[in-house]
């Protein structure tokens, strides 16, 4: 294809500026796309360690505790799609005695398979088993080494109610929050429920969702299905304002940056184009003057964006492999693991490209308009 040919030519002729016009090209969508992946890396991170160990939605009693539980569940399971994880609960303060050891704690108590995709329990017990049958515990690493204690031993456990029962530890866990090794004794539901003499009820249940982000949303629809007014609905968002406030600002300081990096980088194509429409007008009224369409002759400078995004494009690819790999393996804590996990999502990088593809060849309409209006027979005579 002749305009093709041409427009190939017109860039080899400035080996160096079209050179530097491609790693220029390069750094900016590689630059900007790191961006991007690293704000959503940063993103997955917090809302990881917000919510590690803390529902996305919980439903409460008002009362206290509430005994219609069962029926809430299944209508959640059935009604609710978004929801992935349901976990009635049973909690209490208690305190755990061992000697002359007296240590305030939170008896949570749970069916360890619901609690799968919320707190993931048994994939954090690195010693012994889950409490299957009642009055057994799960300590958390911290406390238990306080006590002093493993796995086959027996503790007492003085209730609300000042009643002592002796229990048996069958495991130990290690979430790796120090805070809630420390405070949480871990049981079985039953266990938890003759605690607090509740009988069949629950404390709350405890919902885990696909779309943390859309917690308020789900949690009104969630109110608003609930049987009667005893009941009511809490969110991880409303209850941290202030750091959904700084991640959504994060967002949209990022997309500014992002945007200006692209701006820069199609400002930079446009500008060697017009340069080349200045610099070639010459070689372009003669083209027109031996027959070359005004179409064709437009051609040669959308072409000359073609190569000069494609060849940007496929470099920065290289760019941003060499960011990612150095950023997770030098940006890491005095533990070895990344400060802020940041993972190669192929459609956001798609997206980027196919965006910067399109602005960078809307960049050649100027050109190849002012190539159109060229007179062959002016531009010759005034060489």
């Amino acid at each position: 294809m002749l305009p093709l040919k041409i427009a190939w030519r017109f860039l080899l002729d400035k080996k160096l500026q079209t050179i530097l016009v491609i790693f220029g090209i390069a750094i900016g969508v590689s630059v900007q796309t790191f961006i991007g992946l690293v704000s959503q890396g940063l993103e997955k991170t917090l809302v990881n360690k917000i919510l590690a160990y803390s529902p996305h939605i919980t439903i409460y009693s008002k009362s206290g505790g509430f005994s219609d539980w069962q029926k809430e569940v299944d209508r959640i399971r059935r009604n609710f799609p978004e929801v992935n994880a349901v976990s009635p609960d049973a909690n209490s303060q208690a305190w755990i005695k061992l000697g002359k050891m007296t240590i305030p704690i939170l008896m949570r108590g749970f069916n360890i398979t619901d609690t799968a995709g919320l707190y993931n329990i048994t994939a954090s017990i690195y010693q012994g088993s889950s409490p299957v049958n009642d009055n057994e515990i799960l300590l958390g690493k911290e406390l238990a080494e306080r006590l002093g204690v493993n796995v086959g031993d027996e503790v007492s456990i003085l209730t609300l109610g000042r009643q002592t029962v002796t229990i048996k530890i069958v495991g130990l866990y290690d979430f790796g929050v120090s805070n809630i090794n420390k405070a949480w004794v871990i049981t079985n539901l039953t266990t938890a429920q003759n605690f607090i003499g509740f009988g069949d009820k629950v404390t709350e249940i405890e919902l885990g969702i696909h779309d943390p982000f859309q917690a308020d949303v789900v949690s009104d629809r969630i109110k608003s299905a609930l049987a009667g007014d005893e009941l009511d609905v809490s969110n991880w968002k409303d209850e941290n304002q202030l750091i959904v406030s700084a991640i959504i600002g994060q967002k949209i300081v990022t997309l500014v940056i992002q945007f200006f990096i692209i701006l820069a980088t199609i400002i930079s194509i446009l500008n060697i184009l017009t340069i080349n429409i200045f610099q070639k007008s010459k070689q372009v009224g003669i083209l027109k003057a031996m027959g070359i369409t005004d179409f064709s002759a437009s051609l040669v400078f959308v072409f000359q964006a073609l190569l000069l995004s494609l060849g940007g494009i496929v470099l920065s690819l290289g760019f941003l492999t060499v960011f990612l790999r150095g950023f997770n393996r030098y940006i890491v804590t005095a533990q070895g693991s990344p400060v802020v996990s940041v993972t190669v999502d192929y459609r956001f990088i798609a997206l980027s490209i196919l965006i910067f593809f399109v602005a960078s060849m809307s960049t050649a309409i100027f050109p190849a308009l002012r190539c159109i209006k060229l007179n062959p027979i002016e531009v010759i005579k005034n060489a």
